[in-house]
């Protein structure tokens, strides 16, 4: 993987640009579809060149991005509006992701990167409550059931990628990053969305195949952990005129 991260301004993202077959695939839509909001949760533990990052592969039976790994993440539900959470969003990702939408719905966009993890990778992030409300959502049940809630606490946001338009589903997706700390592993499971869940280092994941945004947005995550401090400006990639493009947001 090259190292697509440019030091400032908007310029490329490496040697990325839209080939002339997907230029082709743009022609056939008759409008490029609406991205939907989508949210991404990358889960690391361990330290060092030991650090572990959270994966799995998606089904060959997917119509977008099939066989490859990705990290787990789905969809902004409208669930994730309503839901019942502990923690706090850290005051740096809630400035930037209240940038973009009013408090609530910016932190369903974090929520749903929490249950979209415990439904595909078995991992649920929570923290003990009492809280008996049932949303009639098999996930945020399924935190109920255990006596936990969903916890905020210490994600924070770190880029965000708009899928190019010759897709034909496109989304506008938030990556976060959660840190388990130096421990024990936690238990994971295989899903129908994820098969093959698992724990990688930096470099098995070379060896994994994927897709070139999860490999621009890894790079984006090693530049991100190897700052003394989060950055007060995150990663953000999307297609300008046949070209991806690297800007800051907000």
């Amino acid at each position: 993987m090259s190292d697509p991260i440019k030091n400032s301004g908007p310029v490329l993202v490496g040697k990325m640009k839209i080939t002339d077959g997907e230029r082709a695939k743009r022609k056939e839509l008759t409008r490029a579809p609406r991205p939907r909001l989508a949210s991404t949760l990358v889960v690391t533990c361990g330290s060092g060149k030991d650090l572990k990052i959270l994966m799995g592969q998606r089904s060959k039976r997917h119509d977008f991005m099939p066989s490859v790994y990705v990290f787990p993440g789905g969809r902004v539900d409208r669930a994730d509006s309503y839901a019942k959470y502990a923690g706090d969003l850290s005051p740096r990702t809630q400035r930037i992701m209240e940038t973009a939408y009013n408090p609530r719905r910016a932190r369903a966009v974090v929520l749903a990167s929490v249950r979209e993890t415990w439904e595909e990778t078995g991992l649920m992030l929570g923290a003990p409550s009492e809280t008996h409300r049932n949303l009639t959502n098999a996930s945020y049940d399924a935190f109920r059931a255990k006596g936990q809630l969903p916890d905020l606490s210490g994600i924070e946001v770190f880029g965000r990628a708009v899928t190019p338009p010759h897709r034909h589903k496109r989304f506008d997706a938030w990556f976060f990053v959660k840190h388990l700390g130096e421990r024990r592993l936690p238990k994971i499971s295989d899903s129908s969305e994820l098969l093959n869940v698992g724990w990688f280092t930096f470099d098995e994941i070379e060896k994994l195949e994927t897709q070139r945004a999860t490999d621009m947005m890894l790079q984006v995550l090693k530049r991100y952990l190897k700052a003394d401090r989060p950055p007060e400006h995150i990663f953000y990639s999307r297609a300008i005129r046949g070209e991806f493009k690297m800007l800051q947001f907000p």
